[in-house]
Formats: C-alpha cells, structure tokens, sequence
C-alpha cells in the first residue's frame, strides 16, 4: 500500500513537471497564434486603415470579398498552384528517388547536390530567376543564340507568369521531397525486391507494388505539406512578379490590401477566407486519410 502512494506520488510529479515544461510552448502559441487569430477575425468586421480609426461595418467586406473577380482570379490561382503542387514535384521526387535507391556509388553527393535549391534564400533565388526570365536577356537571349528564338516569350506575361513562377518554386522544393522519399524508401525491406526479382517484376511494377505502399505514411505527409505551402505560398510570387495579373494568389492580395491599400480590416477578411479554405481541405483530407490511410 506505501509502495503504490509513492508510485501515484511520483506520477504526480512527473505530470507537474510535464504540465510546466510544455507551458512556456502553450503561452508562445496562444501569444503569438491564437490571440491573433481572434484579432484578425474581430478585426475582419472593420473598416481599418491598420493604424487608426476603426469602425464596426459587420459583414461588408465579406459581401465585397465575395463580389470581386480579384478574389477569384486569385483563388483560381491558388488551385492551379495545388494542382501543379500535388503533381510534378511527387512524381518527379518518387521516380528519381526510387532509381537513385538502387545506385551506391556517389549517392551522398547526388542527394547534396539535389537538396542543394533548398537551402538557398527564397528572395534571392527569386530575385535569378526574375533576371533568367527577362524578354531582353537571360534564357531568350540563349534561346536566340541556339537558333530557337521562335521559343523565346515574356514568361512573366500574365498568361506564362503563374508557371513560371511556380517552376521554380519546383525546383526549390522537389530537392527536399527527394530526400524525405529517399529516407523512406531506404526503410523498405530489400528482401521484397530481391523476390519480385525472382518473379519476374519489371521497375515499373516493383515501384507500383512495393516502393508507393511502402511510403504510404510519407506520401500523406508530402501531400498535406504540399496542399498547406500551396495554399499559403507568397514568397516566389511576390519577389519575380509583385502578385501582378495572372500570378496573384490569396496571400498576395492579402498583402496588397494591407500594406499598400491600406485595408486591414478587408486584408483581414481575406486571411479569415484564407484560413477556412485551408481548414476544408486539411479536413477533407483527414476524412481520405482516414479512410484510405490504413488499407
């Protein structure tokens, strides 16, 4: 009977100091999260310059939000990144990666050198390719010395702008997906492949049939990281094209409306839509993991 209160008495304790050491966490989140959150959506409600002179207006920005073709220019963006998010990038990381398991010699470097695009600044990489895109130089200047000037274009045009963005935001983030499929498909059993082998497999099979379900778990992961990047993304955007027609997506006329219109409190009903928009496809998607997840 003593040696079960100590027990109880101990679990107390570890649960104290369990509860005080995740409280500095929970306060930074509330702080720096949740309070905000509640702010921008009172704030939403308001007609507000973001300094001074606030006034409560309900739910006219919403109406107004909801009658501009800005808003839906953008969210159609916003789509088609997810599309091209939740496409090229898996594919191209998941069939690189899987040759790239099969080859030892040189494989450390080849990942270096794949993962290299991703640590290199957003604004800076932006800022290249901006350069690389020019009409007057850059790859239609070597367009033009390859004798293929018929491919030379303005490609950030706002009908070329949103891919083109988006290519190199590819070229930022594929390196990374590379290395996390990598990591999971070096996790697979080789016994598997060794016995498709026996069977007769050919590549194609064996990465239907082994490699894709035994990365299951990180293709989810990949997919849901892709949907919340493509839903938020602005850095790209903002630095190649300032959100001009046919690149602005949610997050750039957020920021315009912000800080250059000055309307926070129609900005912050832009975020609010934002974050719900988020919400439904974060839900939806735990609905198809849930379902499909486990089989």
């Amino acid at each position: 009977m003593h040696f079960d209160k100590e027990i109880l008495g101990y679990k107390k304790k570890e649960s104290r100091i369990a509860i005080f050491s995740l409280l500095p966490i929970f306060l930074y989140h509330f702080i720096l999260v949740v309070l905000p959150s509640f702010n921008s959506f009172f704030n939403s409600f308001t007609d507000w310059n973001g300094l001074i002179s606030k006034k409560f207006i309900g739910i006219k920005n919403y109406l107004e939000l909801f009658k501009d073709p800005n808003f839906y220019e953008a969210f159609a963006n916003n789509i088609r990144w997810l599309s091209i998010f939740l496409t090229i990038p898996i594919i191209l990381s998941i069939l690189i990666g899987f040759f790239l398991a099969k080859t030892q010699k040189g494989q450390v470097a080849l990942r270096a050198c794949y993962f290299l695009p991703y640590v290199i600044s957003a604004a800076i990489a932006g800022k290249i390719f901006a350069a690389f895109y020019n009409p007057y130089f850059g790859i239609n200047s070597l367009f033009e010395q390859m004798g293929l000037g018929f491919l030379a274009k303005d490609w950030l045009a706002p009908s070329h702008a949103l891919f083109s963005v988006a290519s190199v935001d590819m070229w930022h983030w594929w390196g990374f997906l590379l290395v996390v499929f990598l990591s999971a498909m070096q996790q697979i059993d080789p016994m598997l492949y060794e016995s498709a082998e026996v069977e007769g497999a050919s590549e194609m099979q064996k990465l239907w049939y082994i490699t894709i379900p035994g990365i299951k778990k990180t293709l989810l992961f990949v997919i849901l990281a892709s949907m919340v990047w493509s839903i938020s993304t602005f850095d790209y955007v903002w630095v190649m094209t300032k959100g001009s027609s046919g690149s602005s997506l949610l997050s750039t006329m957020l920021y315009k409306n912000a800080f250059f219109k000055y309307r926070a409190g129609y900005a912050c009903a832009i975020s609010v839509v934002q974050t719900f928009i988020a919400i439904v496809i974060f839900g939806g998607f735990a609905l198809f993991q849930k379902k499909f997840g486990d089989e």
